[in-house]
């Protein structure tokens, strides 16, 4: 996708149910840890995107891979899987919320 991608690995991506925010993993210089989660927005769905950002350590982590992002209906549950330590198993799934 035109300003999403990078020559990094950028994969798995989920849009936003308008069109206009787009969330995605990516091993680009920068993660925090293996791959971190990342979204880029545009104000129109035939915008390209815009320049993508990091979602932070509120969600992703330094020690694991963050993959496999899905959001919510009304765009406020982001879902995702990880492999940071402390989870059940080898991957495990997360989520995190933001206000309307």
């Amino acid at each position: 996708m035109p300003g999403a991608n990078s020559a990094a690995e950028d994969g798995q991506p989920n849009l936003r149910r308008d069109g206009l925010e787009l969330f995605f993993f990516s091993t680009r210089p920068g993660t925090l840890g293996l791959a971190d989660l990342y979204s880029a927005t545009r104000d129109f769905a035939s915008d390209p995107w815009g320049t993508p950002g990091n979602l932070g350590p509120k969600v992703n982590s330094a020690l694991g891979a963050e993959t496999r992002p899905s959001l919510s209906w009304d765009g406020r549950t982001l879902y995702f899987g990880s492999t940071r330590p402390g989870g059940e198993g080898m991957a495990d799934h997360y989520m995190t919320t933001r206000e309307p």
